[in-house]
């Protein structure tokens, strides 16, 4: 019986088309993490801003000029007089 070029290297063929297959599956899984990837990165950027806004935002309002305009809407003001020591009567 003869046997054909096919037949003869058919194990060589089917290793070469598994080998393509793990080749094209494992490029587009990379692709996948890449992207993947860069979405988080862009979340992480964009929530990075959001804090700094967040952070100045609040270190802003609790500077004491700002303090004071909330405040002395509620009849609070800030104090001109050095505070008074009272001495107690162990000393």
């Amino acid at each position: 019986m003869k046997t054909t070029w096919f037949s003869k290297h058919i194990n060589y063929i089917l290793f070469l088309t598994v080998i393509g297959v793990v080749y094209i599956a494992n490029a587009h899984s990379a692709e996948r993490k890449m992207r993947k990837i860069a979405k988080l990165e862009k979340a992480v950027e964009d929530s990075k801003s959001h804090y700094l806004h967040v952070k100045s935002d609040i270190i802003y309002k609790c500077t004491e000029s700002q303090l004071a305009k909330k405040l002395q809407s509620k009849g609070l003001k800030i104090n001109k007089e050095s505070p008074v020591i009272i001495p107690s009567e162990g000393t």
